[in-house]
């Protein structure tokens, strides 16, 4: 019984913080395309922003389908026998996607802080909200890089150690 009771307060715990992710995870894309639509020609100084915002939330949307998939791929594929994988064509749209979205952030970095001096001439919210995007996507590749280099010098320190002392005694 107290096994139950464990289990339910565990789903009850966990339910809030899937509620949130799932919100996060489909609202940043949805409120982004929103405001790309909306206020299409509400930028004068730059009115590739609204059209720059509708292509990164159809990525993110893609990432999120792709991201998805996998799961539900992974576990029908362990019954079948393969010598390839036989989903490979998803895990590479999957990845161009991640490359495309990097590649448009970058992008919306070079179109947002090229209007910023004049940016009083466009929608307050549509600057604002691809301005705040910009930067927290910044931000977060910037977070990811260091850590993968993190990753990478610990794993090229540790494997040099490995070599050194197994050298000749």
């Amino acid at each position: 019984m107290s096994n139950a009771v464990g289990n339910c307060f565990t789903c009850i715990c966990c339910l809030p913080c899937i509620i949130f992710l799932l919100v996060l995870s489909f609202g940043i894309p949805s409120f982004l395309m929103f405001t790309g639509i909306t206020r299409l020609d509400e930028c004068p100084v730059e009115p590739k922003i609204p059209i720059w915002m509708i292509c990164v939330a159809s990525i993110l949307f893609l990432q999120i389908i792709l991201e998805s998939v996998r799961p539900i791929r992974d576990r029908s594929m362990r019954s079948v026998d393969c010598s390839i994988d036989c989903c490979s064509f998803l895990s590479l749209i999957l990845y161009l996607s991640r490359l495309a979205l990097f590649a448009s952030t970058i992008i919306g970095i070079v179109l947002v802080f090229w209007s910023v001096p004049s940016h009083n001439q466009c929608d307050s919210l549509l600057y604002w909200t691809a301005f705040v995007y910009c930067i927290v996507s910044a931000i977060g590749y910037s977070i990811i890089t260091v850590l993968w280099i993190c990753c990478c010098c610990c794993v090229f320190i540790g494997a040099y150690e490995s070599v050194s002392t197994e050298g000749p005694e």
